[in-house]
């Protein structure tokens, strides 16, 4: 995309006239679509499109019901809000699609074979000519028949390594009490090493696929960050090199949440702020604070002065199995994303230098009740 055009598409969402910024709307979804927009380019026309969600002819508000869809950015949330319930009929109706829609979108954005164009192309079609309650039956068959292959595949291969990390053990056991060399015992170690390896792929896997549903309840956001932070920092911080943990949440606000999953989430994204921290030399500073969006929804920000990430690492990061670190299986950040864009229905935006440091927002409803249909 040149400058010109996106200058040109700009001032069509500025424009006076009405048809030329339907026509601009039109084609800022066209190009969120197919990932033409950077993320300058993105939260410019992200700010447009919430100003224009209160465009006075209802033709524009219709548009960005539509264009929003593919809007991967923390404002998606205010746009759709404005329009959700909008006094017009097919731009209600537009945005509850949209949403409907946007659910597809994210357990797509989950899978790394960069399919998701396809998949909701699939799931529109189903439907267009069946209905919304098709839609979500389709969503609920497909999840279900994943995890059912996942957690037969789970069983199959634990029953197949477990034999051979108990053979292994043993093997260790004895070769030590004859006083083996030490290079084969150090082979010995390093293959059971692999089948811990394996084994933690297996239940990463599994957790990335469960079905079961969210168990929502009213929980104090300070206490799950709280509990977040205190758990990465125990499990992952240095002695040699402490991390000044700088932490502004209020107690007084509470969400919908299922503890468990959002606390699973929290964990993965501090615990990826720590380990960036911990590889530059500096001294370590992690910035965690929440607060209110609206009266709706809530904003938890979790930055880091780390090592940051290059574009292609920023891109990459949220796709399964890509990671950046040594022995990494690449579940954190994606787990973390389907938690809870899929979950919890809120959104995921990071923003990273590479050698500066790395800020993941996260949007989340305050209200899960207020999601659904």
């Amino acid at each position: 995309m040149t400058e010109l055009e996106k200058d040109d598409l700009l001032a069509d969402l500025d424009a006076e006239d009405w048809a030329r910024v339907r026509e601009g709307v039109e084609q800022a979804g066209s190009w969120l679509r197919f990932g033409q927009a950077g993320e300058q380019l993105k939260a410019e026309v992200a700010g447009r499109l919430l100003r224009l969600a209160s465009h006075p002819k209802w033709e524009v508000r219709k548009a960005v019901a539509h264009a929003v869809l593919f809007l991967r950015h923390e404002l998606f949330h205010a746009v759709i809000a404005r329009i959700v319930e909008d006094e017009n009929t097919w731009v209600r109706e537009a945005a509850r699609k949209t949403l409907r829609r946007r659910d597809g979108l994210a357990r797509a954005d989950s899978h790394s074979d960069n399919r998701g164009e396809e998949v909701l192309s699939l799931l529109s079609a189903v439907e267009t000519r069946y209905g919304a309650r098709a839609h979500r039956a389709t969503l609920n068959i497909a999840d279900r028949l994943n995890h059912r292959f996942v957690r037969e595949a789970y069983h199959e291969i634990v029953r197949i390594i477990s034999p051979v990390d108990a053979s292994l053990l043993n093997l260790e056991r004895q070769l030590a009490a004859v006083q083996m060399s030490t290079d084969v015992l150090d082979q010995v170690r390093r293959a059971r090493e692999r089948v811990v390896l394996v084994t933690d792929f297996l239940d990463n896997l599994r957790a990335f696929t469960a079905h079961s549903p969210a168990a929502f309840t009213a929980e104090a956001l300070h206490s799950i960050v709280t509990e977040a932070v205190d758990l990465a920092l125990g499990h992952l911080a240095r002695p040699d090199q402490p991390i000044d943990v700088r932490q502004s949440v209020s107690r007084a606000l509470k969400i919908d949440a299922d503890r468990s999953r959002l606390l699973q989430a929290l964990i993965n994204i501090v615990a990826n702020a720590i380990e960036a921290c911990v590889q530059v030399g500096r001294e370590a500073i992690l910035t965690i604070s929440a607060a209110a969006e609206g009266e709706s929804h809530v904003r938890i920000t979790i930055g880091d002065n780390g090592c940051g990430m290059s574009e292609e690492a920023l891109r990459d990061c949220v796709m399964l199995y890509s990671s950046g670190k040594p022995g990494g299986m690449g579940f954190g950040l994606p787990l973390a994303k389907k938690i809870i864009e899929v979950d919890h229905r809120g959104t995921v935006s990071i923003d990273s230098r590479f050698g500066e440091g790395t800020v993941v927002t996260l949007v989340l409803p305050v209200e899960q009740a207020a999601c659904e249909e």
